[in-house]
């Protein structure tokens, strides 16, 4: 005799699954790395590590010449006085780039202060509409 195949289906009842479990081995087999980037990465770390050996262990004194040779420097030649060229500032105004990088900016002078009077009443969105913005 054959037994009922559906009777054999309502007795099965699975083993409830854990939901964490179930993302995590979701998110590493989706996330496996492929064995170039291992391998690329080793590498950068050999070199990382052997450069910084060399680094570290090289000598720090430099090897005395057995015979120093003075270097003569040539007399400097007397250049002419170049004229000043045209510039759109007057010299006189502190402000210019020629002022102010030839003086120190600590002494440079002092902007003057804004004293313009506060509006009578605070800016809306529709202060434009009213005039009150020129």
């Amino acid at each position: 005799m054959n037994p009922d195949p559906v009777a054999k289906l309502a007795r099965f009842t699975p083993a409830p699954a854990d939901p964490a479990e179930l993302l995590f081995a979701a998110g590493r087999a989706s996330a496996r790395t492929h064995w170039l980037w291992k391998v690329a990465v080793a590498a950068l770390v050999a070199s990382n590590a052997s450069l910084s050996a060399l680094l570290a262990l090289r000598s720090t004194s430099e090897p005395a010449s057995p015979n120093p040779v003075p270097i003569v420097a040539p007399a400097p030649e007397p250049s002419p006085v170049p004229s000043a060229p045209p510039s759109s500032a007057p010299v006189d105004d502190p402000w210019s780039y020629r002022a102010l990088r030839g003086s120190d900016l600590e002494r440079a002078p002092r902007p003057e202060a804004f004293t313009a009077p506060a509006p009578r009443e605070p800016l809306t969105v529709l202060s434009g509409r009213r005039g009150e913005i020129d």
